[in-house]
């Protein structure tokens, strides 16, 4: 789960340390909006027995190693402790940074139950996911772009868009945290070519256009900006003295491809707080215009989170054009596209101008993410997909 979203969840409960580990779980299941719990309580819906492990929730795992008398295991040895103890038929990997190709073969060997591994990946990756990826029967991702570069490099895979969870729309209520937003951009600003690079210019020229737009955003810390010049300026080096070769097989160095600059002024004076979970959910019902952009990996194609986030909570999304958007929503009446910085911004001045076409769009936005994705939708395809590869085995 992201950090951020931790964070704000201990933050809201600050009575929890003396729950059990199940009440503890339970809790957190039955209020994230994250994607891993969405999907857990999507599966249980379907007559499936789904439970998750959140690897990065060090109050969470610290119960589990307590009751189970695992105090001071490590990460790796603790999650494999943690599958062997409930010994399921399909282990789904969310988050593949966490272990590696050796620790996918062990874990196949040790616990008997398992008939298939499924990795979840999309997002930037480098050799070292790609090597771990080989571990696993198949992967879902979320993009076609993607879907087509796993392909290519011998991977098993299904293409599963994004989706809103409807169940939380209850939740989602008017009466807000935030006064009502004219624009807005909630999300993260992480540098890199592959991260969100044209994200940041968008954002900058934007700003420069002297149009009002609320940030609440995820920055880097200025240590990690410094650390990626530092790996451009040597990989930069390495290659000036031929030695591509280790420059190509040193996964740091996959952070060092690109130039690394640091944040404007005028963004930086521009930034709110970021907002998770529900909180996010009710900016998004309180704003007029919410901006998407897919990170750099994304390609060419759609498919991240925010586009059905916002149209789910019922705002006007305004979103980069993508090749695939018109299988997922009618771009002339249901979302807005943009091209650039200054046709975006042209095209919010007027949907602010035009309050009934804005809400016209948004409504039929809406009905279209309720219609076709939710996360209850997308659980039964992937169940079925599920179903058909565990006939195979």
């Amino acid at each position: 789960m992201y950090a951020g979203y931790l964070d704000s969840f201990y933050e809201k409960n600050k009575d929890i340390k003396s729950l059990s580990y199940n009440a503890h779980y339970n809790k957190l299941l039955n209020e994230t909006t994250e994607f891993v719990g969405s999907y857990t309580r999507g599966f249980k819906k379907l007559g499936m027995d789904a439970h998750f492990f959140v690897a990065n929730d060090s109050n969470l795992q610290a119960k589990w190693s307590k009751e189970h008398l695992l105090i001071g295991t490590k990460r790796e040895e603790l999650l494999y402790n943690q599958v062997r103890f409930f010994q399921p038929d399909i282990l789904w990997i969310d988050n593949l940074s966490l272990v590696d190709l050796n620790w996918l073969k062990s874990i196949r060997i040790k616990v008997k139950s398992i008939k298939l591994i499924v990795g979840y990946h999309c997002s930037p990756y480098g050799a070292r996911i790609l090597d771990t990826l080989k571990g696993v029967d198949f992967v879902f991702t979320c993009t076609p772009g993607l879907k087509s570069e796993m392909d290519e490099a011998g991977l098993r895979t299904y293409l599963i868009y994004h989706a809103f969870d409807e169940t939380l729309i209850p939740k989602v209520t008017e009466k807000a945290n935030h006064l009502e937003n004219d624009f807005v951009f909630s999300g993260s600003l992480i540098s890199g070519a592959k991260f969100h690079d044209e994200r940041i210019k968008l954002i900058e020229n934007i700003l420069k256009g002297k149009i009002d737009i609320s940030l609440y955003v995820n920055l880097e810390r200025q240590y990690k900006i410094k650390a990626k010049q530092s790996i451009y300026y040597v990989r930069s080096l390495l290659n000036k003295l031929k030695l591509e070769k280790l420059t190509n097989s040193i996964s740091l160095f996959e952070y060092g491809k690109t130039r690394i600059d640091n944040y404007s002024e005028l963004l930086l004076k521009s930034c709110q707080n970021p907002v998770y979970g529900l909180e996010m959910y009710n900016l998004f019902t309180n704003s007029k215009v919410v901006l998407n952009m897919h990170i750099g990996v994304a390609g060419a194609f759609a498919g991240n989170m925010r586009l059905f986030e916002v149209t789910g909570t019922g705002s006007c999304l305004m979103t980069d054009n993508k090749k695939n958007l018109r299988d997922l929503f009618d771009t002339d009446n249901e979302i807005v596209v943009y091209d650039n910085a200054e046709d975006c911004v042209n095209k919010v001045r007027w949907l602010l101008e035009h309050e009934t076409d804005r809400k016209r769009i948004a409504t039929a936005g809406q009905k279209r993410t309720l219609k076709f994705h939710t996360v209850e939708n997308r659980c039964v395809q992937i169940k079925e997909i599920l179903d058909m590869e565990l006939s195979k085995k």
